[in-house]
């Protein structure tokens, strides 16, 4: 990364600093913070990311400066209450309170940077360990990076950073006995490079468990190598990009699954009053989908987001249509409505309504009883930066 492009950056953060007391400090709170910047700097709506936010977030934070973020402690909490209509026993119809996070997240001097997620409590029950890794960011001159721990996979942004309740179900399609992971945080090492407007990334990949799922790093089944490439800027609006993986996955007759996927995308932030878009079209093949299969199969799906901010950008409406064939017979249709309201300055509402159709082979959308979800997130840094 040049020095030109670091104090580009940089300037953009302190450009903020004019509409700081008129909008809130959320995700990554403890940067906004340090910088005394608004969220509106990286966020279109809190957590999904506009052009800015994506390119700070491929270079592993490593366009932050260290000696800004020691003005505050790197710790953060987040508190989540949710509700899901159809969500299975024994929470179906029931409000769950506890969910309880601590992250700790920023640079150690000028070429290191670190994310950890530690779950205290989620869903009421004993939490796990989301996210630990840590990168080295100086290779290249400051343009490419090495990271291990259980990170994010190489991917479109909005599957690691987005607004709605539902996960998206193109990068996790289940082909017979084979469910894909192409949006998971996996323990593993990631390289990548980022200079002007491209942006290139590949990871070993492994386990999605906590600890114990660290040290299994022998090639076999159940690993994969995950990619992606994209051209992108900062202030461009644009992205377009590809990804894809290949792997092994253990069928329950002892054979092995031997799998790829490749997928395009787009992605435009909304500006000038033209709602944004995010749209993916994925194909899978799997030489060996489930237990006595004679022949692979080939699967196709897509993704299509709208999305607009309202009312000075506290309020976000979308929508999204998703579509996955698994190629053996089953087609499955999903769709929601989503809005997304900021309620205080470490607090916001989500709430969803969402639809989905399973048709096996005969040509017909069978939509179901809509889903109803509501989900409420408050974060907050633990301490104010020091001036």
């Amino acid at each position: 990364m040049t020095r030109a492009l670091r104090f580009a950056l940089g300037v953009g953060f302190a450009a903020a600093l004019v509409v700081v007391n008129r909008a809130p400090t959320l995700a990554m709170p403890t940067f906004g913070e340090a910088y005394g910047v608004a969220c509106s700097q990286c966020h279109t709506a809190v957590p999904a990311l506009n052009a800015y936010g994506r390119y700070v977030q491929r270079s592993q934070y490593a366009y932050m400066d260290a000696a800004v973020l020691k003005k505050v402690v790197p710790l953060w909490v987040n508190y989540q209450t949710r509700y899901d209509s159809q969500a299975p026993a024994p929470d179906t119809h029931k409000v769950v309170w506890g969910s309880v996070a601590i992250h700790a997240v920023g640079l150690a001097g000028d070429n290191w940077s670190y994310h950890v997620q530690q779950w205290l409590v989620n869903g009421n029950q004993a939490g796990g360990l989301d996210t630990a890794w840590v990168s080295y960011n100086n290779l290249f001159k400051h343009n490419g990076y090495l990271e291990v721990g259980k990170l994010e996979v190489p991917a479109p942004s909005p599957y690691s950073m987005w607004i709605e309740i539902a996960p998206f179900n193109t990068p996790e399609v289940t082909v017979g006995e084979h469910t894909y992971e192409l949006d998971a945080n996996r323990w593993g090492a990631k390289a990548g490079y980022l200079r002007g407007s491209v942006s290139v990334d590949a990871a070993y990949v492994g386990s999605t468990a906590d600890l114990n799922g660290a040290t299994d790093w022998v090639p076999g089944n159940g690993k994969a190598l995950q990619y992606r490439a994209a051209f992108m800027r900062p202030k461009s609006p644009l992205e377009v990009g590809v990804y894809g993986a290949t792997g092994t996955f253990p069928i329950s007759d002892g054979l092995t699954d031997r799998y790829t996927a490749l997928a395009g995308y787009v992605q435009r932030d909304p500006t000038h009053g033209v709602p944004g878009v995010f749209f993916v079209y994925q194909t899978t093949h799997d030489s060996y989908p489930a237990a006595g299969a004679t022949v692979p199969a080939n699967s196709r799906g897509y993704t299509l987001n709208v999305y607009q901010p309202l009312f000075k950008d506290k309020v976000l409406v979308g929508f999204r249509r998703e579509m996955t064939d698994d190629g053996m017979g089953t087609i499955n249709h999903y769709g929601n409505i989503d809005l997304t309201v900021q309620l205080a300055r470490y607090l916001r509402l989500y709430t969803e309504a969402g639809l989905s159709g399973t048709n096996v082979g005969n040509g017909v959308d069978r939509v179901g009883t809509p889903a109803w979800r509501v989900f409420v997130w408050w974060t907050m840094p633990v301490a104010k930066a020091k001036r």
